[in-house]
């Protein structure tokens, strides 16, 4: 049994190997197998990067399993941190999309791949995109340093997941997320069968199964765990067949088992609590609502309650209620457009309930344009305006002009 630093320096070897020569003559050679993705299985393993924005074909040493880049969300001004960077493949495709506001950070372990990726970065003339030497499980960042972390078929050779993600959860600001593609089993392989077909795709010697993966992420602290994508690797039927019969192989084929290419999201969760406003909130719910085109002429009056979703200090999220007797006017609910996927709304929409409960309030009705499906997801079901029986509700600013009469009238009941 190898221990965690032995492996570590047979994926160094191998990958200093690798490093040193282009991605035909990877693809061409075989640098062994036993830990690590050994050549022999590039064209099984990777997905075609030559399509993407910011492709750079010197960084492209086909060594990845997905596209972790092309479901990242990322966006123009994001720190990126991308793990085991290799020669900057994803480092270069994540630069062409947060452009020059941005800073992407590459983290390998193996000294060649950072002098391979220092220099295509030179030759690119890219200053926002810096490459470090590290381990996953130390890794040469700060604290909530990274809007965004990607990595590609890197964390199944790392001996330690439950502290590479630690890590990654580390480095990761409140509200950030990953996207990470790596290699998984699903059900149990046959020893022998897993022998051989690690014996031809070295990644799979580090591979676990998905369940406990998806596991470890969560127990990390992660919130918001989604796989992306699911790619069964086609191991060619040779490697099967040396160990099976024909009908073997054919039964095996049509069982749930099997090594799975994943792309997995994670979100590092903000920490929000909702709480009612105070005058030293007025400034940023103005603006926040100003941002959304959201009515702010009833702020700092007695005509609506707003309640703050706080991050901190922080306001990341408003609404407020009109009070019409044992019955509530949900309004202005809004979120910074770059928090709107952190599900900081629902968050903010479930402390509002869980108030107008509390004042053992009956109802809770809304006028909604775009948010139907959402909020039919917290228990509102739609009706006509007309049937709403509070007049003094029906006759408010927001039901009388107020709001367009294509919005759909929500309505909650609390008893």
């Amino acid at each position: 049994m190898n221990t965690e630093q032995e492996i570590k320096e047979m994926v160094k070897e191998k990958y200093g190997a690798i490093a040193r020569q282009s991605k035909a003559e990877n693809q061409s050679s075989c640098c062994g197998s036993g830990c690590g993705c050994s050549t022999v299985e590039f064209s099984v393993m990777s997905e075609d990067y030559t399509k993407l924005p910011g492709y750079v074909p010197d960084a492209d040493l086909a060594l990845g399993c997905g596209l972790p880049t092309e479901f990242a969300q990322l966006k123009p001004g994001d720190t990126v941190v991308d793990l085991g960077s290799g020669a900057g493949n994803d480092c270069f495709i994540a630069r062409s999309i947060v452009g020059e506001n941005g800073r992407v950070i590459g983290i390998d372990m193996t000294e060649a791949m950072i002098e391979k990726a220092k220099s295509n970065a030179v030759k690119l003339g890219l200053m926002n995109v810096e490459f470090r030497l590290g381990e996953i499980e130390q890794l040469p960042v700060g604290e909530n340093t990274a809007d965004v972390v990607v990595s590609n078929c890197v964390m199944n050779l790392v001996p330690n997941k439950q502290k590479a993600f630690a890590e990654t959860y580390r480095i990761m600001k409140k509200g950030g997320h990953f996207s990470i593609s790596d290699i998984v089993l699903q059900g149990e392989l046959p020893e022998d069968l897993r022998k051989e077909a690690t014996l031809y795709a070295g990644c799979i010697s580090g591979a676990v199964q998905k369940e406990e993966y998806l596991r470890i992420i969560e127990e990390a602290g992660f919130t918001n765990v989604a796989v992306q994508k699911n790619r069964e690797i086609e191991i060619p039927n040779e490697v099967y067949s040396k160990l099976l019969s024909i009908d073997q192989l054919r039964e095996y084929k049509k069982s749930q088992v099997g090594i799975f290419s994943i792309t997995v999201y994670a979100e590092k969760p903000l920490q929000i609590t909702v709480r009612q406003a105070d005058q030293h909130d007025t400034e940023a719910i103005r603006s926040l609502l100003n941002s959304q085109n959201l009515p702010t002429e009833t702020i700092g009056t007695a005509a609506t309650d707003f309640y703050v979703a706080v991050d901190q200090d922080a306001v990341v999220g408003t609404a407020g209620f009109e009070y019409y007797g044992d019955d509530l006017l949900l309004r202005s609910v809004a979120v910074p457009s770059a928090l709107q996927r952190k599900h900081i709304g629902s968050q903010m929409v479930d402390g509002m309930i869980a108030l107008a409960r509390k004042k053992r309030m009956k109802r809770i009705v809304l006028l909604t344009e775009t948010a139907s499906r959402f909020f039919a997801g917290k228990g509102f079901t739609v009706v006509e305006r007309s049937s709403i029986a509070n007049d003094a509700m029906r006759q408010s600013s927001q039901f009388d002009g107020g709001c367009c009469s294509s919005a759909s009238c929500m309505v909650l009941d609390l008893k």
